[in-house]
Order: structure tokens, then C-alpha cells, then sequence
């Protein structure tokens, strides 16, 4: 993968359930296998694909790898939206995230959102009436190790 940033053991979440098929024909392109190639230092066990998750050429817990731009930051759309659709919006973000505590911790970058969350929230602000300049206060280059 060109450009692709780099990977250490502690970006992959520890519950991430991971891969050591390299037989798999889909061992290359696979999320869980290529975690499976990270493990942290005195680890000795934790959640696993078992081998009857391929069947032939597939394989029920395959995951493509992909890099993607993640986004922290709530401030910059904030910016400029009216007091009266401040509470309402906020609301809704933190629904959507799980409450306050999650939506704090995306606020501050402990967290980060997904190509999808980002859309989610950007779309919630254009059915506001928000259209301009609608961004997060920062990016982040990584890989994805959602749970789906």
C-alpha cells in the first residue's frame, strides 16, 4: 500500500479480533491479518478469526484494508452556526456517538471519526441550513480497524 501511514500495535483497538491465516488467498488485502501482525509486547492471547470463518475463497470476517482520514474537532463547525440550533445540534452529535462522555472524547482527538460519522454529522448540519466552510478542526491519516 503507497503512502500508507505508519502502524504500530497500540492504533489497533485490543479487542480488534485478528488473523493468522497466511495461507488466506485474501491474506494481503486483509485487515484482520495484517493486525494479526502487530501484536503488543507480552500479549498472549485475545480475540482471533478461527480458521472456519474461510470457506474456499471467502471468508466471513474479512475486512479490506483501507487508510482513511479520520477527523476530531467539533469547534470549526460550531463557528458559525446561531445560538437557538447550537443545543439541538450538539444533541444530536452526541446521540449519534453515544453520549456526552464519547462525544467529548472525539472532540478532544481521543477519538476519531470515521469517513461515515464524519458524513453523518457534516449531513445533519446541511439539513440545518449550515453549508459553508464545513469542516473538523483536524485530520488524521490512518488505518481502519472499525469493528465492521
Amino acid at each position: 500500500m503507497t503512502n500508507a501511514p505508519a502502524l504500530t500495535s497500540d492504533q489497533i483497538p485490543p479487542s480488534y479480533a485478528r488473523c493468522f491465516q497466511a495461507d488466506c488467498p485474501k491474506a494481503d488485502t486483509c485487515a484482520r491479518f495484517l493486525a494479526g501482525k502487530y501484536i503488543p509486547t507480552g500479549k498472549v492471547w485475545g480475540d482471533a478469526v478461527y480458521p472456519t470463518a474461510r470457506q474456499g475463497n471467502t471468508c466471513t470476517m474479512y475486512k479490506q484494508t483501507r487508510v482513511i482520514r479520520a477527523a476530531y474537532g467539533f469547534k470549526a463547525l460550531f463557528a458559525e452556526v446561531k445560538q437557538k440550533d447550537d443545543t439541538p445540534l450538539r444533541n444530536r452529535i452526541k446521540a449519534y456517538l453515544g453520549g456526552n462522555t464519547t462525544y467529548y472524547r472525539y472532540h478532544h482527538g481521543e477519538k476519531l471519526l470515521t469517513p461515515e460519522q464524519q458524513d453523518w454529522i457534516i449531513n445533519l448540519f446541511r439539513r440545518a441550513g449550515y453549508t459553508e466552510e464545513l469542516h473538523f478542526d483536524g485530520y488524521r491519516e490512518l488505518y481502519d480497524f472499525s469493528p465492521t
